[in-house]
């Protein structure tokens, strides 16, 4: 089948502040798999365009087993198809199901999905505010709704440490709210061996400090007897961090070879930067990858780039990419 998408752990999700607070329940499964394809979402992508992933890839990038994943597979496509979410609006509110169609390719081990095309601007018009992580934070959490108070919490975390990412986020919410977002039934009580403390913030706890690159901790605030908001205070997770800070999310940059293997693979014949030449008296280029693997200039300001000179390029890029936030976030959308 063509036009396979391989999916790697340290692809970024992007979803916009309402579709972070939006309300909606889904199981584990369901919520990883929708998560797997906005992060493979471009925006150069047609609006009917179908993502198909090997399950076997899913597989093993969860760490689930063949025989698990596809006891759920009905389960969980069902759910995306079943279980719409809810966005609120400024006057009024957007109901919409994640996915259009799901289709499972049995024998072929092919899963495809398109998805809802009301949600795109929920994925591409971010503007300010945008929860960013990396998809294999949420890949070992096992229920659902700890994968959404990790993103919530995340959220928060990015908001309010944009400019200083050791400090530590206090967010004061109700009880109520948490309850709503996360679409908890009312069966289940605040406090007990089975209520929402234990059987989501606990776990949440726990399973975050594990898995994940956030922590936190919380204490209860009291309307007299009845606990009614939640002081949740989150940091930096020192165990799973990387130790050269925010860049580092991205593979890429892991080192200059997966660098330049990264633009071989994405940018054959694509824009990668338009800068200054200094061979040509400071006129700009276009720098892009040609069929051979070696860097030319689509503006054809200098021909003929022999592997040294395009060697001495991608340093260049490589180096800018480092250092500058936004050309990474656009090399990692491979727009």
């Amino acid at each position: 089948m063509s036009n396979v998408i391989v999916p790697d752990k340290h692809d970024v999700v992007r979803k916009s502040d309402f579709l972070v607070k939006a309300r909606y329940k889904l199981n584990p499964l369901a919520l990883k798999f929708i998560t797997l394809v906005i992060a493979n979402v471009k925006k150069s992508d047609e609006v009917d365009k179908e993502y198909v992933f090997r399950v076997k890839d899913f597989m093993e990038l969860s760490g689930m087993e063949y025989k698990q994943l596809y006891n759920y597979l009905d389960e969980a496509t069902d759910e995306l198809l079943k279980s719409p979410l809810k966005i609120p609006k400024e006057k009024g509110f957007l109901k919409l199901n994640w996915v259009s169609s799901v289709e499972y390719h049995e024998g072929e081990g092919y899963i495809s999905f398109k998805i809802d095309s009301k949600l795109r601007p929920y994925i591409f018009d971010l503007q300010e505010r945008f929860l960013k992580y990396r998809i294999e934070n949420i890949l070992k959490l096992r229920s659902g709704y700890v994968i959404r108070l990790y993103e919530i919490l995340k959220d928060w975390y990015n908001q309010a440490s944009r400019y200083d990412n050791g400090k530590k986020v206090e967010k004061i919410v109700e009880v109520r709210w948490l309850r709503d977002t996360l679409e908890m039934p009312e069966s289940y009580p605040y406090g007990g061996s089975s209520g929402v403390r234990n059987r989501v913030i606990e776990k949440a706890k726990k399973e975050l400090a594990e898995h994940t690159d956030i922590i936190f901790d919380y204490k209860e605030i009291k309307t007299g007897r009845k606990v009614t908001h939640l002081k949740f205070i989150i940091e930096e997770n020192p165990k799973n961090a990387k130790n050269d800070g925010k860049q580092n999310h991205y593979g890429f940059l892991k080192s200059k070879k997966a660098f330049v293997d990264y633009l071989r693979t994405n940018y054959v014949n694509k824009p990668i930067l338009e800068t200054p030449n200094k061979n040509a008296n400071g006129q700009i280029s276009k720098w892009s990858i040609s069929e051979r693997g070696l860097l030319y200039d689509m503006n054809k300001v200098e021909d003929d780039i022999n592997a040294t000179r395009s060697d001495q390029v991608f340093e260049a890029l490589y180096n800018f990419a480092q250092k500058n936030q936004r050309f990474t976030e656009k090399l990692a959308k491979r727009e």
